[in-house]
């Protein structure tokens, strides 16, 4: 009985995993040999086979002059047309039915179809996903740290935007774009603040490096400072502290304080600073566990009690890293590095990244004992390149929390100009990647075969149907993208051809697309096998 359970649930297991890759690809191929199949019969080509996957038949079912099947490897699938093989003789009185005996301009249109029906399903997806609603973040600011630019210009912590040069806006997307790319420009904001006044901000954005290399500005605009994260509630706790004592722990989250439930840093630091009675509880996550640590005492600050932020505090150390082979633990909580007191995270990974590998010299504290160590830090290694960038292997255990996300529907028109706007602007991130990645800006090492397409398939589907039609979308944009490529086996291949063909007034000789069709596959065999290793290389480094 245990054994047939055991197999259920691996059967279960198995089905929840691959079922939404198959689904994802079985759909794209699907939706592509489509319309190879649909413009070759509108223009009276016979299509001999219709086949989903390659291999051996599963099923099979013939309607006329075309056979329909499911063959037992869903990665592609072709569509098989009459006299489309130039090896082939035609009779003359079924020539009109034949693949490559069609005018240029028509042979054209059925092999760019494919790509074609990929195009309009990511417009579709696109416009579907708008239209009935899509979650995004709201308009509603973050913590903005002091002395910072946007601090400089009158942005306070938990500000809402409400209008942008005049324009209303009611969601981060409607005036983070503005930003990017209006360098220089002045920019008027309107912002509602926590105790709902209105102000007017007018400031503008400065030129910075493009974090993202999928953008083909490597330069875009930012406000430093502006921010949509708040430091959450997981606390540091200075050990003989009255909050150790208590029974707070360094890493709890606070929940509630005297009943009332918070979510951020500046929210826990405005309530004690009100306080005019002794504090009695405080109610923390730990792990799985909520619990309440029961206080009686007044204090003027959580410094007073012993209580900080958690983002000095050492959350991780990776074995075999620098910090591991120094003995640098979890909880440490750092003071220095090379004498210079640390007041971020950010500027611990600042030292480090502009350390360019020489020795630091940590003071950090453990338990209520003050140590020094000295590490260099090493090159860190990302998918297969070395980058100017080092590391120590600590994680510091700060919680940012970004404003909960709301769902935002738009109209039709609405709808339709946001579809034409996400393709134009993923299918510009598709081409520069690709001309990132030949120009080893990106590493070979990001691209992905089909575990990868497996596993965001199958994350994207556990997190909703948005998220699976919204990746769907994506992986059939850049399936649109990649047939359109001048490779012979390909279908932007064929269409060099039949361009070629048309500029020459004759086909190419049959010698000339042999050749180019065995360079083709080994192109794309290569190719295919590059992206698996790949996927295996990082599914082993994973795991």
């Amino acid at each position: 009985m245990e054994t047939i359970i055991s197999l259920i649930q691996l059967t279960q297991k198995v089905v929840f995993s691959i079922g939404p890759f198959v689904l994802l690809l079985g759909a794209l191929i699907f939706i592509h040999e489509l319309g190879h199949f649909l413009m070759a019969r509108y223009f009276g080509v016979r299509v001999e086979v219709f086949s989903l996957g390659f291999g051996p038949k599963i099923l099979k079912y013939k309607r006329g002059d075309t056979l329909y099947c499911l063959s037992l490897f869903p990665l592609g699938g072709y569509v098989k047309m009459f006299g489309d093989n130039p090896l082939e003789k035609v009779p003359d009185f079924e020539k009109s039915k034949g693949f490559l005996y069609k005018k240029v301009p028509e042979k054209w249109l059925i092999a760019f179809a494919g790509p074609l029906m990929n195009l309009i399903f990511t417009l579709g997806a696109f416009f579907l996903l708008a239209f009935f609603g899509l979650k995004t973040l709201p308009s509603q600011l973050g913590d903005i740290k002091m002395k910072s630019k946007a601090y400089l210009a009158g942005f306070r912590s938990g500000d809402k935007v409400l209008s942008v040069n005049g324009q209303a806006v009611s969601y981060y997307e409607d005036w983070g774009g503005l930003i990017k790319n209006k360098v220089g420009e002045p920019l008027l904001f309107q912002v509602q603040t926590e105790t709902n006044k209105i102000k007017t901000i007018k400031t503008a954005s400065v030129k910075t490096k493009n974090p993202n290399p999928l953008e083909w500005k490597k330069h875009i605009g930012s406000i430093e400072g502006l921010s949509l994260a708040s430091m959450g509630l997981r606390i540091g706790v200075i050990p003989s502290s009255s909050a150790y004592k208590a029974g707070l722990r360094t890493f709890d989250e606070i929940v509630q304080v005297e009943g009332r439930t918070l979510k951020y840093w500046r929210e826990l630091e405005g309530f004690v600073k009100k306080m005019n009675t002794p504090l009695s509880s405080i109610v923390v996550k730990r792990g799985s566990e909520t619990l309440t640590i029961r206080l009686n005492q007044k204090f003027v600050s959580l410094s007073e009690l012993g209580i900080e932020p958690s983002y000095l505090y050492i959350e991780r150390v990776g074995p075999g890293t620098p910090a591991d082979l120094a003995g640098l633990k979890r909880e440490d909580r750092l003071i220095s590095i090379n004498e210079e007191p640390i007041q971020s995270w950010e500027r611990v990974l600042d030292i480090i990244k502009f350390s360019e590998g020489s020795p630091l010299r940590i003071k950090y504290q453990r338990g209520d004992e003050i140590k020094t160590v000295s590490l260099a830090p090493k090159p860190l290694f990302i998918e297969g390149n070395i980058k100017k960038r080092f590391m120590l292997g600590i994680a510091g255990g700060g919680m940012e929390i970004f404003p909960e996300e709301v769902l935002r529907k738009r109209n039709v028109l609405e709808s339709l100009f946001y579809s034409g706007q996400q393709t134009w602007s993923w299918l510009g991130r598709i081409v520069t990647g690709l001309f990132r990645l030949i120009q080893g800006e990106i590493s070979l090492r990001t691209m992905g075969g089909p575990i990868m397409i497996g596993r965001v398939a199958h994350s994207s589907f556990q997190q909703g149907l948005s998220s699976f039609l919204f990746m769907m979308a994506l992986i059939s944009l850049n399936l649109f993208f990649l047939n359109l490529l001048p490779i012979p086996m390909l279908d932007g291949g064929h269409l060099l051809f039949f361009t070629l063909e048309g500029i020459l007034g004759r086909p190419l000789s049959i010698k000339k697309l042999l050749i180019a069709q065995q360079v083709g596959l080994a192109l794309l065999l290569f190719f295919m096998g590059f992206t698996v290793f790949n996927d295996i290389y990082t599914w082993l480094k994973a795991w």
